[in-house]
């Protein structure tokens, strides 16, 4: 049944399909900051050498500033110096407050941070000066990046907590809102998140009090993105909705586009990673109007999900054009945007290929400029990921130096948050210095406390530890046999690798389904799995309980063997009983599902016996497998045979034909959804046995049939015999 939160969540979602259809129907329309761009361009075709058209290159620098997200400078630079030569002949004030706009914007682009903070400060001061008003397209607003680019982010901090107290008390009332928002980007980039949700929502009353509606929209979404970053996503997704429906409202394809992103990634931390990727999709129909940085954005995450789902072929074009995106060096690596983490997409991929050398140095490549930046968020993310990679490869020493280094840091950002607040309140200290020696008092004591009782939480902790390595221990050892074979697994423990061994007779089962595309085509992703899934899960219950060992799933062919690794555990006969039994079960739930109308799979099934080697590959993720003449074989019995059949070769055939012992097996479990077994070392099921007075199968000959690669070959058809299948029935 599902709660009233599950309801909401998909009327959410439908919503947000709604508007996504009408954002694509006006995807042909400009976005509304291009309009805004086109407006202005428009105007000064017809402005005269007024202060109006001073008014109008300055307000269109801005605009392609704000449009295109640190991209234009030599437009935006070319405005500003044709709109200073102007304002010096015609002495306009306002004009000349703006005056040292274009040096800054220059050294900006040319990576001279201390020279372009220092244009945008003396910009502030004369437009102060004025009391002019500055709100997000403005040097007041535009300064925090030139701080973020710089990594210079207590200095941020510093600025705008001045300038606010300034703003405060003289006004423009704007300013003092603009401010709110430079620090709350500063406190969300520390992840001090509830510090950056309340300056976030004083900017949002302050930008409605002003009917600034575009921004109040900014600022929701924002708050929106903070709750989820803190852990709280159930309370951000009603804001990133809200923020959503205002961008569509105003056109603002840009602002949704990001709104569409953010919920991706909300979905992509609860796990629904094909919701993500949903999301993510969604936003290509917009792609033509948009900067290059949300382009680049969204191909981050759309590798990170499409290797999440294992589509690495998806995620190979993503990053081969984000690396292309990426080369002229026009991403950042974060802005006032949002992230762009081209360099850990990049170890995502390389990760899953399998290439860890290359991964490695991509992840340490994302922490450095991370660091750069001091975007801390980031920081910790990659130095915890970056963790858990030496974990994976053995290496305790470094992996606990990364944990340490972590923790350290993690510790700072909280200690550098109690700074800051104590910088707000500095002009109060007077006034409470009773209470803050009542505090300090207090905070010896704490310490003296915990000294006192620091070996006694010392040694619960070793106990603790030891008892989580125990448990640790146990858990890769239940999961180590659901992988390999035991016997397989103890070698492997014991002498950190298993060897590969030779069998003189195996007998190795292919299924293929048929139909699997059309019904791809008609069913959504999750149903396609879950059907899947199904028959998978009683193929494993059907061979368990017959001892014979599952090798892999390759698409929606299923692989298992008999004979081996423990040629006791199960006969070619075994596997011929499995065949029956999977054919029986895709016969019957297709029957269910063709009852109410829904897609369903059938089957070919192939057997052939022979010599085969068998052991592990790989470094990580092992897998048991096999190889030989006798696999190949075996695969092209499948795909000779017939839906609905099983097919045998002659040697095979050779082994069963004569086999009239009738065993008591346990009976599957049947529906469309068999309960999933544990897998267990295989094991030979106790058998009852009844004098054999028929033969157990039933065989049509077929005669020499072509088979790819192989030439003609013998065939066969096998099925239970009449008597068989009547001591089945009852």
């Amino acid at each position: 049944m599902l709660c009233t939160a599950d309801i909401n969540r998909s009327l959410r979602s439908f919503a947000f399909l709604g508007m996504g259809l009408l954002l694509l129907a006006r995807a042909d329309q400009a976005n509304a900051q291009m309009i805004r761009v086109d407006s202005l361009r428009t105007q000064l075709k017809t402005d005269g050498r007024s202060t109006l058209r001073v008014d109008h290159l300055i307000g269109l620098a801005f605009a392609i500033s704000d449009a295109e997200f640190a991209t234009g400078y030599d437009e935006i630079v070319n405005l500003l110096e044709e709109a200073n030569a102007l304002t010096e002949e015609l002495k306009y004030p306002k004009g000349q407050a703006y005056a040292p706009m274009a040096s800054a914007f220059q050294a900006m682009n040319d990576g001279r941070y201390s020279a372009a903070i220092t244009g945008y400060t003396e910009c502030i001061s004369r437009l102060d000066a004025q009391g002019i008003e500055q709100g997000m397209a403005s040097p007041l607003a535009d300064i925090r990046r030139v701080y973020t680019a710089a990594g210079m982010q207590q200095e941020r901090f510093v600025f705008y907590r001045s300038a606010l107290d300034r703003y405060r008390r003289t006004g423009p009332a704007l300013n003092a809102t603009t401010c709110e928002h430079g620090l709350g980007g500063y406190y969300l980039g520390i992840r001090q998140y509830g510090q950056a949700i309340e300056h976030y929502m004083k900017a949002r009353e302050g930008f409605r009090s002003a009917a600034l509606w575009s921004e109040v929209a900014n600022e929701t979404s924002v708050i929106g993105q903070c709750y989820v970053a803190w852990g709280n996503p159930e309370r951000g997704e009603p804001f990133l909705h809200e923020a959503f429906d205002a961008f569509v409202q105003e056109k603002n394809l840009d602002q949704a586009f990001g709104c569409a992103m953010e919920l991706g990634d909300l979905e992509l931390s609860r796990g629904n990673t094909l919701e993500a990727a949903r999301y993510y999709r969604s936003t290509r129909p917009y792609w033509n109007g948009m900067s290059p940085l949300r382009i680049g954005m969204n191909r981050t995450r759309l590798v990170i999900a499409f290797v999440a789902l294992g589509q690495l072929d998806s995620a190979a074009a993503e990053l081969q054009a984000l690396n292309t995106l990426y080369a002229p060096g026009t991403l950042p690596l974060w802005t006032t945007a949002g992230e762009c983490e081209v360099d850990y997409a990049n170890y995502r991929f390389q990760k899953a290929m399998g290439q860890n050398a290359l991964a490695d140095s991509c992840l340490e490549k994302a922490l450095n400029e991370a660091m750069r930046f001091q975007y801390m968020a980031l920081v910790l993310k990659y130095r915890k990921e970056l963790s858990e990679r030496y974990l994976e490869l053995g290496d305790m020493h470094n992996a606990a130096i990364q944990a340490r280094t972590y923790i350290s840091l993690n510790d700072s950002l909280h200690a550098q948050s109690n700074r800051t607040s104590i910088a707000v309140y500095e002009g109060q200290v007077k006034e409470r210095e009773s209470e803050l020696a009542l505090q300090q008092q207090q905070e010896r004591l704490r310490q003296q406390r915990i000294i006192s009782f620091s070996i006694a939480g010392g040694l619960l902790l070793l106990v603790a530890l030891a008892f989580t390595v125990y448990r640790g221990k146990k858990r890769s050892d239940e999961l180590l046999l659901n992988i390999l074979p035991e016997e397989v697994a103890n070698e492997l423990k014991t002498k950190g690798h298993a060897d590969a061994k030779h069998f003189d007779q195996a007998t190795i089962l292919f299924t293929d389904f048929k139909g699997f595309t059309e019904a791809s085509e008609k069913l959504s992703p999750q149903e396609l799995v879950e059907e899947l899934n199904t028959c998978f899960k009683a193929f494993d219950q059907i061979i368990t309980l017959r001892g014979i060992e599952k090798i892999k799933t390759i698409g929606d062919a299923y692989m298992c063997a008999g004979g081996l690794p423990d040629p006791k555990t199960s006969s070619p006969a075994d596997v011929v009983h499995a065949a029956l039994e999977m054919q029986a079960f895709v016969t019957s739930r297709k029957t269910e599902r063709d009852a109410i109308g829904k897609p369903a799979f059938e089957m070919r099934v192939g057997i052939h016996t022979g010599p085969v080697v068998a052991g592990i590959v790989g470094v990580k993720k092992f897998q048991y497998d096999i190889w030989g003449d006798t696999v190949n074989t075996a695969s092209r019995m499948e795909s000779s045979g017939e839906v609905g059949q099983v097919n045998i070769s002659e040697a095979t055939y050779a082994l069963v034909r004569e086999v009239k012992e009738v065993r008591e097996e346990k009976e599957l479990a049947k529906g469309p959804n068999p309960q999933p077994v544990t897998r267990q070392p295989a094991t030979r099921q106790p058998v009852t046995r009844q004098p054999a007075t028929e033969h157990v199968f039933t065989f049509t000959p077929r005669g020499k049939v072509q088979a790819k690669g192989k030439g003609e070959l013998e065939m066969y058809f096998v099925s239970l015999s009449a008597e068989r299948v009547t001591n089945n029935v009852q």
